[in-house]
């Protein structure tokens, strides 16, 4: 495990494309609450020496899609329909970012989540999202590798 990173987090590996290029990222389910998290890396660094904001936005759409399919108990891919950030402080290299998303509401076929970055000194980045839950029998959002499928205990829920 990389340094940094706080006990209980696993390496997210149910996705082999573009998380691979930004990664490595971390995860767990807390309670009914999916935190994804990383520790800033030199490769996440923007010119003037803090973390790329896409970095932090990329993160936090995946924790969004994530737990809109926990709150609709789903392993469909829900993918990103809007989101919104504001950068509320720089994050720094070593810095462990994770994610806190603090509301969720489902309906028919949608998902809002909203929730915070955080880092050591406080919240770094502030989102609001919304994702489309597909419906069961479209297969371009069935859940397959790469997928960002819910996992707990090598069991899938």
């Amino acid at each position: 495990m990389q340094a940094g990173v706080p006990e209980g987090f696993q390496p997210f590996t149910l996705d082999d494309g573009f998380v691979n290029h930004v990664g490595p990222l971390y995860w767990r389910i807390d309670g009914d609450r999916g935190v994804m998290g990383f520790v800033v890396q030199e490769h996440h660094m923007n010119p003037a020496g803090i973390c790329h904001g896409g970095m932090m936005m990329t993160v936090m759409d995946m924790a969004v899609g994530f737990n809109v399919q926990l709150a609709a108990k789903t392993e469909a891919f829900s993918p990103t329909i809007q989101m919104s950030y504001d950068f509320l402080k720089p994050a720094l290299k070593d810095q462990w970012l994770v994610s806190e998303i603090d509301f969720r509401h489902t309906t028919r076929r949608l998902g809002f989540a909203s929730g915070l970055m955080v880092g050591p000194d406080g919240p770094v980045l502030r989102c609001n999202g919304l994702a489309k839950l597909p419906s069961a029998n479209d297969p371009r959002f069935a859940r397959a590798a790469g997928a960002a499928a819910v996992m707990t205990e090598g069991k899938t829920i």
